[in-house]
């Protein structure tokens, strides 16, 4: 053992000391303290290292106020310092995420600051694998629209585990229409301009809930050119319509040229009047998110107010969190 691993170890038996005879604040502080030193020292490798096995110690005695604090510690570190975004420094954040997810008030203040630190070093929204990594976590605690806005910007994976979140959401609920969930997903990938996402959202989603009622959703096999990258087509028997416009503008996008002047084109105008005054309170938002997709794809410009950037970025807006998930939430709130 290195003479700094030794250091480390040495601090880290003082600190297991501490916890087993519950002295939990003087393990936070004495931790804290000595972290300090090796920040002002320039040892910020041992400083890292110290505060990720320490906020490990932490969470076997459940002190989620001292971990977060210590891992929101470590992280400023990765921020001031520039650490790059590696799989080895990633994963330390997995390992904390993962205990402190059972936290929920201080979960999302380090998770905010592990996305906002891979913002820094590689721009854009930040690491896809951190998004999809925070995406699930979140899912497996039920707070899917806090998920849903990870899962948008997430890795290849993102888009199914998505789709098949949203169908778990709306089998939790007494929504009237689960196409108010699928839609969340799909239109928003397509608005990025997403395609293949947004296919593999709907085949998550529309998987699921054919497995659950398997009365309500039919496969179409009477038409064989309705092959698609969809994958096979199916006909959602009421009240669950709006799942068929997903699908079928879907397969629009699929057979446009970009001409506004198309057939596709027709047919995308067809359904953005038939159906989008059925979202209710959140027509406004589907129609702005069909403007994106009508000049994406069918080669139609719309005039708007807010910029590109802006309308996007207005989408991942986080909503105000909720108390219970029921079908009044979708409702109210598809932003």
């Amino acid at each position: 053992m290195s003479g700094a691993n030794s250091r480390i170890e040495r601090f880290l038996n003082s600190l297991r000391e501490n916890l087993t005879e519950g002295n939990y604040y003087e393990g936070h502080q004495e931790l804290r303290a000595v972290a300090s030193r090796f920040v002002k020292q320039k040892k910020h490798d041992r400083a890292i290292q110290f505060l990720y096995l320490g906020a490990l110690e932490l969470c076997q005695y459940n002190q989620w106020g001292s971990v977060a604090d210590l891992s929101s510690f470590m992280i400023n570190i990765y921020i001031e310092e520039k650490v790059p975004v590696t799989l080895e420094n990633k994963e330390r954040v997995y390992d904390i995420l993962e205990k402190l997810s059972q936290a929920t008030e201080y979960y999302p203040r380090v998770y905010e600051s592990a996305i906002q630190w891979t913002v820094a070093e590689i721009g854009g929204v930040g690491d896809p694998q951190m998004h999809h990594f925070v995406g699930c976590v979140l899912r497996n605690k039920n707070r899917y629209q806090e998920a849903e806005l990870h899962f948008l910007v997430g890795t290849p994976e993102s888009p199914s585990a998505l789709g098949n979140m949203l169908a778990e959401w709306a089998l939790k609920t007494d929504a009237s229409d689960y196409g108010l969930f699928v839609a969340r997903g799909v239109l928003k990938y397509l608005a990025l301009g997403w395609y293949e996402a947004a296919c593999f959202c709907w085949r998550g989603f529309i998987s699921r809930i054919s497995t659950a009622m398997p009365d309500r959703v039919a496969e179409r096999t009477d038409n064989n050119e309705l092959a698609s990258k969809i994958g096979p087509v199916f006909y959602v028997s009421a009240p669950h319509v709006l799942a068929n416009f997903v699908q079928l503008l879907l397969l629009t996008v699929e057979r446009s040229d970009g001409n506004p002047a198309s057939d596709a084109t027709r047919i995308f105008n067809s359904l953005r009047q038939k159906y989008v005054g059925s979202f209710g309170v959140n027509s406004d938002t589907v129609q702005k998110l069909m403007d994106l997709i009508a000049e994406k794809y069918f080669g139609v410009v719309v005039q708007r107010q807010q910029s590109l950037f802006d309308l996007v970025n207005s989408l991942f807006a986080a909503p105000p969190s909720r108390p219970a998930i029921s079908s009044s939430n979708v409702d109210e709130d598809m932003d």
